[in-house]
């Protein structure tokens, strides 16, 4: 994510719109290359892009688009969502975690990943994203902030191969 997305998503906080009004633009914008190709081409006019601005999304997005638009980054948006997203956890005191996995935790033990989360990142709460991946065999993979935890089969047959070819 650059800085630029990062700033912008801080501004899009501030503006207080909606999540499911961000939800529902960056999926929009997501699936249709098509209008994010038109509204990122410098060869369209820019009252052409408002216009088409204005039909497709809510009004409390509008503005905000437009400027994206007008200052060529609107191919950054789906980093400036997330930015934004940022902004609305930490204000809550909150970390963002991802947890992968092959079967799937109960609440139990949810819980107790994210009392354990908040404990070791002093955070009054947890937005935990649960991501299932086949791919690790077992166990599981959480990732925080710029640290993981690899508690999986495949971490740790990888580990075990590069023990063994160390040798």
């Amino acid at each position: 994510m650059t800085e630029r997305a990062m700033q912008y998503g801080k501004v899009l906080f501030e503006l207080k719109v909606d999540q499911a009004v961000m939800e529902a633009t960056d999926l929009l914008l997501r699936e249709n290359k098509a209008l994010m190709d038109a509204l990122d081409n410098p060869a369209i006019k820019a009252d052409e892009k408002h216009r088409v601005i204005d039909k497709l999304f809510d009004k409390s997005i509008t503005g905000f688009l437009k400027v994206v638009t007008d200052n060529h980054i609107i191919s950054e948006i789906t980093d400036i969502f997330e930015a934004c997203e940022e902004c609305a956890i930490e204000e809550k005191n909150w970390v963002k975690a991802s947890f992968y996995y092959v079967s799937k935790p109960g609440e139990e033990q949810l819980a107790a990943v994210k009392e354990k989360i908040c404990k070791e990142y002093n955070k009054d709460g947890v937005a935990l994203e649960l991501i299932e991946q086949p791919s690790l065999l077992g166990g599981f993979v959480l990732k925080v902030k710029d640290f993981e935890t690899d508690r999986s089969i495949k971490g740790r047959l990888e580990q075990l191969t590069k023990n063994l070819v160390r040798r």
